[in-house]
């Protein structure tokens, strides 16, 4: 079935889609990247620390 639409709803659906749906899922996947590259950074410093560690201190 076709539809009747102006352009300027076509453009405005294709907006909508791109600034609501796309640009969000794009940032999140983005800090999700971010997110798991610092968890890996602390577990590397983690591991480092471990058996790097000058005996009798607290660290």
């Amino acid at each position: 079935m076709v539809l009747a639409m102006s352009n300027a709803l076509k453009i405005d659906i294709g907006l909508i889609g791109v600034f609501f749906v796309l640009f969000p899922l794009l940032a999140h996947a983005l800090i999700g990247v971010a997110a798991a590259g610092v968890v890996q950074e602390k577990a590397e410093n983690d591991r480092f620390l471990e058996e790097h560690r000058i005996p009798g201190s607290k660290v």
